[in-house]
């Protein structure tokens, strides 16, 4: 870690003796802790340093800009360390994580399940109250309002159900003529071309399958994120 702290640029400390730079100085701005909970004693060293895992570092330096420190808190479960020797695009799969991160690096704003969780709860509490205190009038136009709402969200999901028929269909057509090109293809081929072919679409079998697995275990853990309560993950 010091290395890495020093090859970009930063300063290192340590709790012991001939460190550089004191426990309480006030210029620390990130505290590397590598136990599961602070100790006591860090309640007295100064509130302008955040406290971070050692992971935070890595993810830093790999990506080659400062992450935002919320998912490297001491005591969180950190986020899948992504090797930065991984092509993503000749593996052909791009984790959810790497996915966040170049929406950062870009300035984009993650969507509703990338960033916090906001307390459904007391957005519920919230909604409840002030429908009690809505008036005879107000409760029907709410109503009125709610039965257009209803009316409008179902045109819309019948149009997104048939645009998603029409790409499902556009997409088997394409599939299937492209397995009758490549038919056609091997047929021509001499034996030696073809076993040579047969190698190359084994291997490249192999690789989907392997992309496919990763993004069903994606879908797998959403869902299960999704079902959970309270916005705990399990």
């Amino acid at each position: 870690l010091e290395l890495i702290i020093l090859s970009y640029g930063g300063k290192v400390g340590w709790e012991g003796q001939d460190s550089p730079i004191l426990m309480d100085d006030s210029s620390i701005t990130h505290h590397v802790v590598d136990r599961p909970k602070l100790l006591p004693s860090y309640g007295a060293l100064p509130k302008s340093r955040e406290y971070i895992q050692p992971q935070w570092v890595l993810d830093s330096a790999n990506f080659n800009f400062i992450l935002p420190i919320q998912k490297y808190g001491v005591g969180h479960e950190l986020p899948p360390h992504l090797s930065p020797w991984v092509d993503d695009n000749e593996e052909g799969y791009v984790p959810k994580y790497k996915e966040e991160i170049e929406k950062i690096r870009n300035g984009e704003m993650l969507d509703e399940n990338e960033a916090d969780n906001v307390d459904s709860g007391a957005v519920k509490a919230i909604i409840k109250d002030s429908d009690e205190v809505s008036e005879g009038d107000d409760s029907a136009s709410d109503k009125d309002a709610e039965s257009i709402a209803d009316e409008s969200e179902e045109d819309v999901e019948s149009e997104e159900e048939d645009d998603a028929v029409a790409e499902r269909k556009a997409i088997k057509k394409k599939q299937t003529e492209d397995e009758e090109a490549a038919e056609l293809a091997k047929a021509l081929m001499s034996k030696k071309a073809a076993r040579l072919y047969g190698r190359m679409q084994h291997g490249i079998a192999q690789k989907q399958a392997k992309v496919d697995n990763l993004h069903k275990k994606r879908r797998e853990i959403e869902s299960t994120r999704e079902k959970t309560k309270d916005g705990k993950t399990q």
